[in-house]
């Protein structure tokens, strides 16, 4: 996030917790209505959120540089080169 851009979110969030892999505090919110994912912290990483993509009204100038729990990922989903992958929670900070 910069200082100058703009979040607006309306409604409600949810939120749950959990104990990562690491041992760090991962806390997901969604929106109370739909349950669509919102953003999501970590107590590693108190500095960072994490927002899902489909937050953006226009996501056309983000490129992906990082991708973590590539093992999630469907086969078809094809990386292009460049990008950093971890098939689990790194030990890495961005």
């Amino acid at each position: 996030m910069f200082a100058s851009d703009t979040v607006r979110i309306d409604g409600s969030l949810g939120t749950f917790s959990y104990i990562s892999e690491k041992g760090s505090e991962v806390t997901k919110a969604f929106c109370a209505r739909c349950a669509s994912p919102i953003y999501g912290v970590n107590t590693r990483l108190p500095d960072h959120l994490t927002l899902s993509l489909g937050t953006m009204d226009d996501a056309s100038g983000l490129a992906i540089e990082v991708v973590i729990f590539k093992r999630d990922k469907p086969h078809w989903d094809q990386l292009g080169d460049g990008v950093t992958a971890f098939a689990t929670q790194p030990d890495w900070e961005p």
